[in-house]
């Protein structure tokens, strides 16, 4: 099963790939001069791409990183529908359609703390980048989302994945800190993980969000 990636998350799909043994392929990903974004299934890819279900690694952080997961996501879908038409006129053109087989592994999910309306105008930033990126996926597989519940209306499958009792380890041995304070009642499961690993006691506060303006002289 091929993992691939962009120009982002390079590494840690590599790394991924080999601890599955499985085989890791990067996109063409690059900027254009004026900083659009450009992303290509390269030629040696395709059939790999074609021939078994795919795992995209891409962290939609910063803007950039969603574009990116956007153009990925759908070059993919292309390639594995069997729309090569293209202008070049290179390879076939058009091949039959494989069937689903896109799954999206996400490290770190953007916008996911805007997962609220908390003043009238608002737009809730996470169900909307949730919609643009399920257009294209068969399933979902995400690390320590802050609000899961803003994926309760997809319809695709999610795996919900942590790191924190690896997190929790490390910081036994290597920190061993008096406590731990989670900042809102959303990441208060991670701090009982935390605690259940009896590292330490665990604080949290009720944040609330507030807008400073700051101006520079």
């Amino acid at each position: 099963m091929p993992v691939v990636s962009g120009s982002i998350d390079g590494a840690l799909a590599s790394a991924l790939a080999e601890r599955l043994g499985w085989e890791h392929h990067e996109l063409v990903a690059r900027r254009f001069p004026d900083s659009e974004a450009y992303v290509r299934v390269p030629t040696k890819s395709i059939d790999a791409v074609r021939s078994e279900p795919v795992v995209v690694v891409a962290t939609t952080f910063p803007d950039d990183g969603i574009v990116e997961a956007l153009l990925m996501l759908e070059a993919i879908h292309d390639v594995r529908s069997g729309n090569l038409h293209n202008l070049m006129g290179d390879g076939p053109e058009n091949l039959e359609d494989v069937g689903p087989g896109i799954f999206l592994a996400v490290p770190y999910f953007g916008y996911s703390r805007q997962d609220k309306r908390f003043q009238q105008g608002e737009v809730i930033s996470a169900s909307l980048i949730v919609r643009l990126l399920a257009r294209h996926i068969d399933g979902l597989i995400v690390l320590d989302l802050h609000a899961p519940s803003v994926l309760d209306d997809l319809d695709t499958p999610v795996e919900f994945v942590s790191a924190m009792p690896e997190i929790a380890e490390h910081l036994k041995i290597n920190v061993n800190p008096d406590f731990i304070l989670s900042p809102d009642k959303g990441a208060i499961e991670n701090s009982h993980i935390l605690r259940k690993q009896e590292l330490m006691h665990t604080l949290f506060n009720t944040s609330q969000r507030t807008w400073m303006l700051m101006v520079l002289l």
